[in-house]
């Protein structure tokens, strides 16, 4: 038990001195990109160790949580939020210890729940760090979802007589919440710079990389090879890209159709059992 107090002591004692130590402009930092993030109350004492060790600057594991982090939010703002992943994981794993030792010691110092928890740590870390392809799914799909309809709206605004540049500037301009959309997020930052004149094949081409989405490197490529020779060409091969884009929404609203289905098996089982148990408990109670 004196071993376990002590740890518990030194963990309250460490989690301070990270406290103590994370400053304002640690603080501000980690209030601004506070999005998608958890255990936000300690992320600025655990983006003190993210800092001391230098983990953005080695290589491995971190620079592959950095790729994904990249292909979700974007180049712009992917340093940031690999470091809020990079400390949410350390609050993940100072609250886990703590916790564990706090339980380990109200059950009368049962080490098996000690070592049970730190056995537990490897997991609740891949897991964490699993979910980041979830979320790179989740991404793809909407972008996918929606891709369709924008290359609609581009097709007939061209075909209406706009330019394809102004095209895209009316399509942002006309999309109501974008900060839910991945698509006209980045979108949205593609047409503010052709606003001021960048050239349209660097606007697009970084587009397409922040993205990251096989769909939108096809739609950027179409465009480019196309949109210099204009007229029928370019509204032909928009047109031809669109009934692509559609069908492959279409196979994906199937498979997210199936998923639902396959999610609700259980709960209709489990719903099909209760169900007989109402319905035959009364018969078995008579014949008792």
């Amino acid at each position: 038990m004196i071993v376990l107090y002590t740890l518990l002591g030194m963990l309250f004692v460490f989690i301070l001195i990270l406290f103590l130590l994370a400053n304002n402009e640690l603080k501000e930092f980690a209030n601004s990109h506070a999005m998608d993030f958890q255990f936000v109350f300690m992320a600025a004492a655990s983006l003190v160790l993210v800092n001391k060790f230098h983990l953005i600057e080695r290589s491995g594991v971190v620079q592959t949580i950095h790729h994904k982090i990249i292909r979700i939010y974007g180049a712009r703002n992917g340093l940031a939020y690999t470091k809020m992943f990079l400390a949410q994981i350390f609050s993940a794993i100072l609250l886990v210890m703590l916790l564990v030792t706090l339980i380990t010691i109200l059950a009368n110092g049962d080490f098996m729940i000690f070592f049970f928890g730190v056995f537990f740590l490897p997991i609740l870390v891949y897991g964490i760090i699993k979910d980041l392809d979830k979320k790179i799914k989740k991404k793809e799909q909407k972008v996918i979802l929606e891709l369709p309809e924008l290359l609609n709206k581009i097709t007939l605004l061209v075909n209406a007589g706009e330019t394809l540049q102004n095209a895209i500037i009316r399509c942002v301009e006309q999309k109501k919440n974008i900060e839910g959309s991945p698509l006209y997020k980045e979108l949205k930052l593609a047409a503010n710079e052709l606003k001021i004149n960048h050239s349209f094949q660097k606007v697009m081409e970084e587009f397409n990389k922040r993205i990251g989405v096989q769909e939108v490197s096809i739609f950027t490529t179409t465009i480019l090879l196309n949109y210099k020779r204009g007229g029928g060409d370019l509204i032909v091969a928009l047109r031809e890209l669109s009934n692509t884009l559609w069908e492959r929404r279409k196979a994906l609203s199937r498979t997210l159709g199936e998923e639902a289905s396959s999610k609700l098996v259980f709960p209709m089982v489990f719903i099909f059992l209760v169900v007989m148990i109402i319905v035959a408990s009364p018969a078995i109670m008579f014949m008792n």
